[in-house]
């Protein structure tokens, strides 16, 4: 029965479809132009983060024509501020913070970075790699300097279905014996079906390394997390939750870590 109303409903579509084209050849009048959905882009200017009565706020500033300048970080009292420089194509070069410089490179034909240089204080303190394909980041490789000589720190490998992130493993690099060992896996991860606050603009993804999450074109709404507590491997599921404003943009959220552990995010945002 379903099979033939929806033949029936394709017929009256179908009829109505000649029935309209007839009267325009008869009538001579042109059909009406379709109008564009108005696309809304909302920018976040203050993000505040609490967990466990700590609070971070980060305000962010942009330029005339909506680009990350210039962002605020508040904790403890204290305020760290970063400004953002681009190259001549407007991709992201200089991360600069009080005594931190990231410098961002990257393939040619490329938006993502293939490597980020960190000095500090003038000095090459560290330096992040990351593999990518087909706009996804696959990798991540954390390495630092011990005299002059480049150590491997950590690594984290991350899968996609579907083209979205799907899971991540992350393994600390003993230089010793030359051994990795397994951190931390995140599985089954889901997405919302909104919009993430940062809008994949990995300007918003660097503050010392690089957070893949900030960078999704939605919000993480759920995923298992696989971790060691003493000897045992344990599985602990997370989940986020949120409102949104009329735009699909999140404003507010929570993270929370087997409904024990949780982040709240309070977002606000300049739209247009």
């Amino acid at each position: 029965m379903k099979k033939q109303f929806n033949l029936f409903l394709l017929l009256v579509l179908g009829a109505g479809m000649m029935t309209i084209q007839s009267c325009s050849e008869d009538e001579g009048n042109d059909p009406e132009p379709e109008v564009e959905e108005q696309v809304i882009t909302c920018l976040p200017t203050t993000v505040t983060e609490s967990e466990e009565g700590n609070t971070i706020t980060i305000n962010y500033e942009y330029d005339a024509n909506d680009v990350l300048v210039k962002s605020t970080k508040e904790e403890d009292g204290e305020a760290r501020l970063s400004t953002y420089e681009y190259d001549a194509d407007g991709m992201l070069s200089k991360v600069i913070t009080e005594d931190e410089t990231a410098e961002f490179l990257y393939a040619a034909g490329s938006t993502t970075p293939e490597r980020i240089n960190i000095s500090t204080n003038g000095q090459p303190s560290s330096f992040i790699v990351i593999s990518s394909s087909a706009g996804n980041i696959t990798k991540i490789e954390n390495s630092y300097y011990d005299n002059g000589e480049a150590i491997l720190s950590d690594v984290t490998n991350f899968t996609y279905v579907d083209n979205k992130l799907n899971s991540s493993i992350s393994e600390s690099y003993d230089p010793t014996t030359e051994t990795f060992v397994t951190v931390a896996q995140i599985s089954d991860i889901t997405f919302d079906g909104k919009k993430n606050p940062f809008n994949s603009n990995i300007a918003f993804a660097f503050d010392g390394d690089i957070d893949p999450l900030a960078i999704t074109p939605e919000n993480i709404a759920s995923g298992n997390i696989v971790t060691v507590v003493g000897t045992e491997e344990v599985t602990l599921p997370y989940t986020g939750t949120y409102t949104y404003n009329e735009n699909d943009y999140p404003i507010t959220s929570r993270q929370s870590l087997a409904n024990f552990f949780n982040t709240d995010y309070t977002y606000e945002y300049t739209c247009k």
